[in-house]
């Protein structure tokens, strides 16, 4: 069966219409990264893909000092952020490389966004570019075990979120062991609980790290 071919651009920018502004499982996960950063005076917070800026918003609820720009690919979202400015969020396609200056982050947030690129080795290697000596990369991805991802791949289902690749953790500790990182910490995020949706109109979320129950791996990286 073929399909009409449509750019990136474009297929986020009509994925954008439905994205939630309230997002629950966003939540989770930012409110878990967070518990990974030593926010100083100064520290340097890059983000890609940031959609509506969740990460930003919970910064500034922990910290007044950090200095945070974002990118994402879809202008029409960035301009929803409240308070947007074209210099703290980048309309940017990252298969491109990153709009940011070599050595000049403390961390770098990659929130399901790997999954989304062309090129998994030629990121990793900007974002190692991008870190200074010691800097972090907290990074997301889907559980390729999750129960939601198993049974949707047997029931052939065609994939909705612009998901081009599939990351087992041996996948990632290859990335790392090649692109000069050493992986720190790891834990899953939630799941969603069967049937819910049916009853609810929406998925009740559980918190949890069990291996076919998380839907996502966060992983807590160091620039060697």
């Amino acid at each position: 069966m073929q399909t009409q071919a449509v750019t990136k651009e474009t297929f986020y920018r009509i994925r954008a219409e439905s994205y939630p502004l309230d997002d629950p499982e966003a939540m989770i996960r930012y409110g878990r990264a967070i518990s990974w950063l030593d926010v100083k005076e100064n520290t340097v917070i890059r983000e890609i893909g940031c959609k509506f800026a969740v990460l930003r918003d919970l910064l500034l609820d922990i910290s007044q000092s950090g200095v945070f720009v974002a990118v994402d690919i879809d202008e029409t979202t960035l301009r929803k952020i409240p308070g947007y400015s074209p210099q703290q969020f980048i309309c940017h396609n990252v298969n491109n490389g990153l709009p940011f200056e070599s050595a000049s982050a403390d961390y770098v947030f990659c929130m399901e966004v790997l999954e989304h690129l062309e090129n998994a080795t030629a990121f990793m290697a900007e974002v190692h570019r991008v870190l200074k000596p010691g800097g972090k990369l907290i990074l997301s991805v889907p559980n390729p075990y999750c129960w939601i991802e198993i049974l949707s791949n047997f029931r052939c289902l065609q994939d909705s979120e612009g998901h081009i690749s599939s990351l087992t953790h041996e996948n990632i500790d290859a990335l790392l062991r090649f692109g000069g990182f050493t992986l720190l910490r790891k834990m899953g995020t939630y799941t969603r609980l069967p049937f819910t949706r049916r009853i609810f109109g929406k998925y009740k979320l559980m918190e949890t790290n069990r291996f076919f129950l998380t839907r996502s791996y966060m992983f807590l990286i160091e620039k060697k």
